[in-house]
């Protein structure tokens, strides 16, 4: 084994108890960094941009401290507030209509419920989606047209993040103080939508 082999595999052994489980120490590192720079809920997405920088850094083998995290995470929201309160509600309003409709104190009822409860997973999908494609200097106007593209072009990609935002809510369902690490399931889901792209952004 070569010194550097040597002193990376060491490396790993010192965090979160080696190589073999790093990753999953990550994704809780990221999840407690997202559920912390959310709190307001208005910079959920730039908060989970943040996440998903960090677990790709991670994988990378690149620098993926809690200071960069929360660094990212500070630059995120600065530029992207305003994307983070937009979607935040619009999710919002089609959540009450899903929510009036089913309870019928809307008209329209159960029609109501399904179309609005199709919609925010959709809007949810191409929010989070556009939140895996931010870096820092990037622009979320451009980055949001392309979020939106992802929805239509990448199926398989929206199949990733739905079942990792539902593996989120299952876990908080059975027991609510995971809400803190919950959101790393999400921040995965992302990563491993955007690099499942990558062979074939690279042949093309």
């Amino acid at each position: 084994m070569s010194p550097a082999k040597g002193a990376r595999g060491r490396g790993d052994e010192r965090r979160f108890g080696g190589a073999g489980v790093s990753a999953f120490g990550e994704m809780l590192v990221a999840g407690l960094g997202v559920a912390v720079l959310a709190l307001p809920l208005v910079t959920l997405a730039p908060a989970v941009a943040a996440g998903v920088r960090h677990l790709d850094a991670h994988l990378d083998h690149e620098q993926d401290s809690v200071r960069r995290l929360a660094s990212l995470g500070l630059q995120a929201i600065r530029s992207g507030w305003w994307f983070g309160l937009a979607s935040t509600v619009v999710m919002g309003l089609l959540m009450l209509n899903t929510i009036g409709g089913m309870q019928g104190l809307l008209p329209g009822g159960t029609v109501l419920a399904l179309v609005s409860g199709a919609l925010a997973a959709v809007v949810a999908v191409a929010t989070l989606r556009t939140a895996a494609l931010w870096h820092p200097g990037a622009r979320w106007s451009q980055l949001w047209r392309a979020g939106r593209n992802l929805v239509l072009d990448d199926p398989i990609g929206d199949a990733f993040v739905l079942i990792g935002v539902g593996v989120a809510i299952t876990v908080v369902w059975m027991l609510p103080p995971l809400i803190v690490i919950a959101p790393g399931l999400i921040v995965v889901s992302l990563v491993a939508a955007e690099r499942r792209r990558m062979p074939a952004q690279a042949s093309g």
